[in-house]
């Protein structure tokens, strides 16, 4: 099980543990199983095939013709 760190707005997190002690009950594990929800669901909106193909391209993509750095 992987772990992250993720900062929110002050206002973002207790929006974020009202909804969840309101939804799930507040037991412990809850706020984990809310989050790991939220991405998943993200992901699915987000995360098509052809999105993240389009990310990884724009990444490795030269830059335009005159503004390239030069190697150091």
């Amino acid at each position: 099980m992987g772990g992250m760190y993720i900062v929110l707005s002050d206002e973002t997190e207790r929006r974020l543990r009202v909804a969840v002690v309101t939804v799930f009950g507040g037991k412990e594990g809850d706020l984990n199983a809310a989050i790991e929800e939220a991405v998943k669901e993200w992901l699915e909106r987000n995360a098509t095939e052809q999105n993240v193909t389009r990310w990884v391209r724009k990444q490795i993509s030269p830059p335009p013709k005159g503004k390239r750095k030069p190697i150091r």
